[in-house]
């Protein structure tokens, strides 16, 4: 009977001593939602650029809506394209001189978590009134809701200033200044025996397509040699920026024009 007795009381003052052992608190954590600036660009010749608004998301969205703020003001939205909204079919709109941008969903499809940023849109704004070179961007007022239309907080990146786009001639992927025979011996170099690499890619684009392969150099060939049909712009004597700038290929080192 002692035993019972004493194991009972050691059953008891151990669950005692358990239940008084305090629990440390969960770390907080921050917005399941991070909105940030990725790549800008910009045409100073134009006023015309783009800016790649990038989401890294621990839920699912059914709708946004987020405000573009520039200095200088004289700045126009004109469109908001691609990215995780149009690849879910949502319907994205801007405020031209608002710098509002409204995304959502009329059937309530959801756009899925993302845990490395991502893509959400990209907008197109013109600052043709910007009289000191690029302008200044930051985002502000972001909302993210849900399918039940309740709002999920978010955390906004920093603000970032616009890359002025790089003069450089088509073609001239030697970048000496003169697109010739020499540039599609370059270029067959780099691709097919480890030539110096091409300070600027673009120029080596000659039928910009987005890419730089075999078809390139045929491209030049043909437009030297055989009557074929010269490089968009910026075109062979005379220097400019790539009106058709969508892709992924940079100049970094063009000193020509």
């Amino acid at each position: 009977m002692r035993f019972f007795v004493f194991i009972s009381a050691l059953i008891v003052l151990t669950g005692t001593l358990h239940a008084q052992v305090p629990v440390p608190p969960l770390p907080p954590t921050g917005p399941p939602i991070l909105l940030e600036l990725g790549n800008i660009q910009y045409n100073p010749s134009t006023g015309d650029g783009t800016v790649s608004m990038m989401m890294t998301s621990e839920v699912p969205i059914a709708g946004f809506q987020f405000d573009l703020v520039f200095d200088p003001a004289a700045v126009l939205l004109v469109s908001a394209t691609g990215g995780l909204a149009e690849d879910f079919g949502y319907d994205v709109g801007v405020g031209p001189t608002s710098g509002t941008v409204l995304g959502f969903s009329f059937t309530l499809v959801e756009i899925p978590p993302t845990s490395v940023p991502d893509v959400l849109t990209i907008v197109a704004f013109n600052c043709s009134a910007c009289p000191n070179g690029p302008p200044e961007l930051c985002i502000e007022n972001a909302i993210f809701s849900d399918v039940g239309a309740l709002s999920i907080p978010a955390d906004l990146g920093p603000c970032a200033t616009a890359v002025a786009l790089p003069l450089f001639l088509r073609g001239d992927c030697n970048t000496d200044g003169s697109p010739n025979v020499a540039d599609a011996i370059f270029l067959l170099a780099i691709l097919f025996s480890g030539g110096t690499a091409a300070g600027c890619v673009d120029g080596c684009d000659s039928n910009d397509d987005g890419s730089v392969n075999i078809a390139d150099p045929i491209y030049s060939l043909a437009a030297l040699f055989s009557g074929g049909q010269m490089p968009d712009p910026p075109s062979p004597g005379s220097c400019g920026y790539d009106a058709t700038d969508s892709d992924t290929l940079d100049c970094e080192i063009y000193n020509a024009c």
